[in-house]
């Protein structure tokens, strides 16, 4: 779908108001709220906005500024009661930019803008496919009643009078699957880790059976794209909700709707859940189905973080949660936050990353396993520097480790690791020479670099205190989306 053929629908009466490269063909229709929108889209994408980022002091220039620097194909603004006109500046901008602009009316919901967009795509990814419609008519049917690759296979295997499934690299997609199973590897986009398992090899099917294999791996491929697309968008929305919680800039009623639209009940009672692990991929895709619909869950940089209906009692929905992960990863550390409202999110994903950060030295803890920690565990005042504005933190902890960092740039030095290592043996220089893998007369040396370059000392314990907190500051604002 073109921008032009979105823009000429007539259904949903877009009024244009700066006609930019209307040939651009659409990758997605995305509603987006936030500052920095950029960071979410991946370009081509028409961005319908309501202008709720105003309510955190974000200029419409430097919103519709950060739309084109992301290369997106043409943004929307949707009029909502009582306002009647886009803002003049908002259309300006776009203008400016090039980019193609419209007003969506506030009769017109953007789900119907969205739908013509999927409603569009449908038609492009089913055209290949009608050719064959005679042929497997059975399958067309079925996916009339009920969408899913289940139903594909439901149908192909009363074809083969066998069981057939599909797996994907993380585990059995749908079906059952046949013993032995012979895979036949699925094509499609993004499909290089999914196939189609057989009771029998594809070269042995009868020309009927082999037809029908063939005729079902396309529908195969197409549920699978359509669901990991659906997928795409969710994990999208979940990206913004954690964003919003965590930096507190929209109004707490569009927290509450991101939350409804998940099935979480804003009233709570919510908990926050922080995952650090090594398979960051694997353990958010696992937590997601167990949670299931009582919790929504995303992968941020090397860690997974979950917002989750608290209905059982803390520590053992922790204890669960680990349980459920910790088998994908071998390393979890599991931390959960106090269960509340809404409105109590943003302190309840403080705690949770916090608990996860302390989980070495907590409770349940098996040796080499990592372990899993609730918000009533924690007692460091340390919990507060998480609260503190992240630029804040970032120029407070570069003014003292500045030149440190500055030093291992320029000259390709290891000053900082070895510091952390050290404060993190607690000043114990055989330990901390140890786990770095160096003599302790080089471990001397560095950390006394340190101390000329900081004018701190290490044996002083204010000094240590003050660059031990600098450390933390310096990962959180990198760990930081």
């Amino acid at each position: 779908m073109l921008v032009e053929d979105l823009l000429a629908d007539r259904e949903l009466s877009l009024d244009v108001r700066v006609r930019g490269d209307v040939t651009r063909p659409i990758q997605w229709v995305h509603t987006i709220e936030i500052n920095a929108p950029a960071n979410f889209l991946r370009g081509g994408e028409v961005v319908l906005t309501a202008g709720v980022w105003r309510t955190a002091g974000v200029r419409a220039g430097d919103f519709v500024a950060d739309l084109a620097s992301a290369d997106v194909a043409a943004v929307g603004f949707g009029l909502v009661p009582p306002e009647t006109e886009a803002p003049e500046e908002f259309v300006e901008a776009a203008r400016a930019h090039g980019l193609t602009c419209f007003v969506v009316g506030a009769e017109v919901a953007f789900l119907q803008v969205v739908q013509a967009f999927v409603g569009s795509k449908r038609v492009e990814w089913e055209r290949p496919l009608r050719r064959h419609l005679d042929q497997h008519d059975a399958i067309v049917t079925a996916l009339r009643l009920r969408r899913g690759v289940g139903t594909v296979l439901s149908v192909l295997e009363r074809q083969l009078a066998d069981p057939v499934a599909v797996r994907g690299s993380a585990g059995l997609i749908a079906g059952r699957p046949p013993s032995p199973g012979h895979p036949v590897p699925l094509v499609g986009e993004g499909l290089a880790d999914a196939e189609l398992l057989l009771p029998v090899p594809l070269e042995e099917l009868d020309v009927e059976q082999h037809a029908a294999v063939m005729q079902a791996m396309p529908f195969i491929a197409l549920e699978i794209e359509r669901s990991r697309a659906v997928r795409a968008t969710e994990l999208r929305y979940a990206w913004e909700l954690f964003e919003w919680v965590q930096a507190g800039t929209v109004g707490l009623e569009t927290v509450r709707t991101r939350l409804h639209s998940f099935g979480l009940p804003p009233e709570g009672p919510l908990a926050a859940v922080v995952v650090r692990t090594g398979a960051p991929e694997a353990v958010s895709a696992r937590l997601g189905e167990v949670l299931g619909t009582d919790g929504v869950a995303v992968r941020r940089g090397d860690e997974v973080v979950a917002f989750v209906r608290s209905v059982d009692s803390v520590p053992e929905l922790a204890r669960g949660l680990h349980r459920s992960v910790s088998g994908v990863s071998g390393d979890v550390r599991l931390g959960m936050g106090a269960p509340g409202s809404a409105a109590e999110l943003r302190v309840s994903l403080l705690q949770a990353a916090h608990a996860a950060e302390a989980v070495p030295a907590g409770e349940g803890v098996r040796s080499g396993a990592g372990g899993w920690m609730t918000h009533d565990q924690l007692s460091s005042p340390t919990l507060l520097l998480a609260a503190q504005d992240p630029e804040l933190l970032a120029a407070t902890s570069r003014a003292l480790l500045g030149s440190v960092l500055e030093h291992d740039q320029r000259r390709g030095t290891e000053l900082i690791p070895s510091l952390r290592v050290f404060l993190d043996a607690g000043g114990r220089w055989q330990e901390a020479a140890r786990t770095l893998h160096v003599h302790i007369n080089t471990l001397r040396h560095r950390m006394g670099r340190v101390e000329e370059l900081t004018g701190r000392t290490l044996s002083h314990t204010p000094d240590r205190v003050d660059l031990y907190l600098a450390l933390r500051a310096i990962r959180q604002t990198r760990d930081s989306p």
